[in-house]
């Protein structure tokens, strides 16, 4: 009787045990989420300073904010991803509100955060020459955060995010010599430094360059697309297209700059490629000098 008794003894101390342990490790998941509540600012493309992107009636590009976008959260220096954030009301100002759910482990007041918008996968290939796709999957934005203080209700407060656009975007009218309008179903965009990004990660390593190849189902003349050329200064840029089974191409006749956050408008008269042919420099020859 006396080993018996001595048994569940030992059980219900185990089985306090068991319940201390689940109580601290529910209370460490509990503490290691946290709200996160901030201001942004969204940068430019011409003279706005707002979000999602749409024409108005002017022809100029205005932006705003959207419920529906998406903000991801990382620990400084792009080493893991702590969370997601949204804006809390759609907004027609430069500013917002954005929340969500952290993980607050590790974290602490003074740590600086990374955020990144629309998605985390950056990269500007599969392109449709369409404003809502660049809105919703190609407007690049980062900025960087700071932990002011933790309160006892798991709520972060941080210094205001103030968003850098990281690409431009540009609206490339396309015409024949005789300026007629051409149906485009292919564009190939290169530039000659070479330095036209295709992709890469959000820290900035593994960069991938080249052209930006956008084809649509239904032909089209007016292309919108977003580029980040990464070489330093002004760049010559082809366009190729294909229209009705024909090649037409264009090189800009001057070295054009696209900042990232601006919005600029060209339209290109394209001339038919008929064949192909190569050069090779000249001897260029000399008054005769005595030696």
């Amino acid at each position: 009787m006396k080993k018996i008794l001595l048994s569940f003894s030992a059980l219900a101390a185990m089985l306090a045990t068991t319940t201390t342990f689940s109580a601290c490790s529910s209370d460490d998941e509990q503490q290691s989420s946290a709200t996160l509540s901030l201001n942004a600012v969204k940068g430019e493309y011409g003279s706005l300073l707002t979000r999602a992107i749409s024409l108005d009636n002017d022809g100029k590009l205005k932006t705003y904010w959207k419920t529906t976008d998406k903000v991801a959260v990382y620990k400084e220096g792009w080493t893991s991803k702590i969370g997601d954030l949204a804006p809390i009301r759609d907004s027609e100002d430069n500013t917002t509100k954005l929340d969500g759910n952290v993980s607050s482990s590790g974290m602490s007041v003074g740590d600086k955060m990374e955020l990144i918008m629309p998605r985390i996968s950056w990269d500007y290939t599969g392109q449709d020459g369409t404003l809502e796709t660049i809105s919703s999957t190609y407007d690049y934005a980062i900025a960087n955060a700071q932990i002011n203080f933790f309160d006892q209700n798991n709520k972060i407060y941080a210094s205001d995010a103030i968003f850098k656009t990281q690409q431009a975007i540009v609206k490339f009218t396309l015409v024949d010599s005789s300026n007629q309008p051409l149906n485009v179903k292919s564009l190939a965009i290169v530039a000659d430094g070479g330095k036209l990004l295709q992709s890469r990660d959000l820290d900035g390593s593994n960069a991938k360059y080249g052209g930006i190849e956008i084809n649509v189902n239904t032909a089209k003349n007016v292309f919108y697309v977003a580029i980040r050329n990464e070489q330093q200064g002004a760049d010559y840029y082809t366009l190729t297209v294909k229209s009705d089974d024909a090649i037409y191409s264009s090189k800009s006749p001057h070295a054009q700059t696209y900042s990232y956050g601006s919005y600029i408008t060209h339209t290109v008269m394209l001339t038919a490629v008929d064949n192909t042919h190569t050069e090779r420099d000249s001897y260029q020859s000399q008054l005769d000098v005595v030696w």
